[in-house]
């Protein structure tokens, strides 16, 4: 019963009560800002302006705000004075588990992976849970965007790319199947210290899982021929979502981290004609030429972490992404870490920055990167004419640790910056506040309240 209880009581506590934003209903326009386009190549415009009208930018450029004819602002638009401030698209967290869990010690608020070893009809943006708590919370840091990915199995489900407001789960998905999930095999035998299993036992192991592996995509394969010589033959939901995985058009995120791993699922992949996209990469340096030749996107797990190996050079997470950058590698970023803390995304990249990659590309990295993997590069991850009204405004540089979000809009629509950790934080200031200030300063209550009676 307890246990019950507990359950209970932190499914209700993790149900945000923020009420989603209401669509863009004026003109807005930000001027004055320094503004980061993240566009492939461009500089940042200073004393920029970007106008946004119907969820959708409509001019952006230096100087004095005109609209997209060249003509004079509508006399209601809404016009903010960004001086001193920096303008981002929306940061977009790619291979997390956001809005599939709230709370790792309770069951019954993790959602991240089904049972069985293939189960690839399983879609992430149907589990993901629109009243998280977590997701005010990473948009406080300016995560407006996620790349969510199930977990589990061999074959995990379908990633989705979701938005961090609105009502509903359809509200919320933005691509509902950006790519299917695999979880590659290890290439080489762990040590003994870290599992009971021998060297033996272990390739043993990894045979029967590649096996398992061609089995189930030889099979979807013969399925899809055979449904579309045949339409009358029974359904598959497994192998009906994969058809487009198969022919390439959409990609396949693997998630391998050893060079031997990255090899083998790289070759595996395109030999049939898919698409991969490596989730992981600590060891992608290795076998960059591979990934080169058959354009292979990297998202890196994680940039604030100690080093895979103890043969590792101290900052082998840190120059991660400048190194795969530097060899011709299209790079986007993750956090590698729990859903609660997607919010310190723009922190890895800018560790990234700090670490070799050009301060523009590590914020192409968390925007257009992942935006251009979840296959919606032409609508979010820039700040273009035509792209969506998907906005940051920072007090100061994006990739500084003192700075913070001021005014986020997904889709022109003006997000509320609150969170449950905020709240808390507001009501302990008034306590120390209450501290803190002389006696005489603290105001007693208007009427005191009656006394008990006495009892007899």
């Amino acid at each position: 019963m307890s246990s019950f209880i507990a359950t209970l009581v932190t499914s209700v506590i993790a149900q945000s009560t923020l009420v989603p934003a209401i669509p863009q209903s004026v003109p807005l326009v930000i001027e004055h800002a320094i503004i980061h386009t993240a566009v492939a190549g461009a500089p940042p415009l200073l004393d920029g302006y970007v106008i946004i009208d119907h969820a959708t930018i409509v001019a952006v450029g230096s100087g004095t705000p005109r609209n997209a004819q060249g003509g004079e602002l509508p006399s209601n638009a809404l016009r903010i004075d960004a001086t001193g401030m920096h303008v981002t698209p929306g940061f977009i967290s790619p291979a997390t588990t956001l809005g599939l869990v709230e709370t790792l010690q309770v069951r019954a608020t993790d959602d991240r992976a089904e049972f069985g070893t293939f189960h690839p009809e399983a879609s992430a943006w149907l589990a993901v849970n629109p009243d998280s708590n977590l997701l005010p919370v990473a948009r406080m840091g300016g995560v407006l965007l996620a790349l969510v990915m199930p977990q589990g199995g061999n074959v995990s489900g379908e990633a989705s790319l979701i938005q961090l407001d609105g009502w509903t789960t359809e509200e919320l998905a933005v691509v509902q199947d950006a790519g299917t999930v695999l979880r590659w095999p290890a290439t080489e035998p762990a040590p003994r210290w870290f599992t009971s299993k021998s060297a033996e036992e272990q390739e043993k192991q990894r045979r029967s899982t590649l096996r398992a592996f061609d089995d189930f995509f030889d099979s979807a394969q013969a399925y899809v021929r055979a449904r579309s010589a045949d339409k009358s033959l029974p359904l598959d939901l497994r192998f009906e979502r994969l058809a487009d995985v198969l022919d390439g058009t959409r990609p396949v995120f693997i998630e391998a981290a050893s060079s031997g791993q990255i090899e083998s699922a790289v070759l595996w992949s395109t030999a049939r004609g898919m698409k991969p996209i490596i989730v992981g990469g600590d060891g992608a340096p290795v076998v960059a030429d591979l990934l080169l030749a058959h354009n292979v996107p990297v998202i890196v797990q994680g940039v604030l972490r100690l080093p895979r190996f103890d043969h590792d050079a101290y900052d082998s997470a840190y120059t991660l992404p400048s190194r795969l950058a530097s060899k011709g590698i299209v790079v986007a970023i993750a956090t590698g870490d729990e859903p609660s803390n997607d919010r310190n995304l723009v922190h890895h990249a800018a560790m990234a920055a700090a670490f070799g990659l050009p301060r523009e590309e590590a914020l192409a990295a968390i925007t257009r990167v992942p935006a251009q993997l979840a296959g919606v590069g032409a609508r979010y991850g820039t700040i273009a004419v035509g792209s969506s009204g998907t906005l940051l405004l920072l007090d100061g540089d994006p990739l500084e640790v003192t700075t913070h979000v001021q005014r986020a809009w997904i889709d022109g629509r003006a997000l509320e910056l609150r969170s449950h950790q905020s709240d808390l934080k507001a009501k302990y200031d008034q306590k120390y506040k209450a501290l803190t200030l002389p006696a005489r300063d603290v105001q007693a209550p208007a009427t005191l309240p009656a006394a008990a009676p006495t009892p007899r």
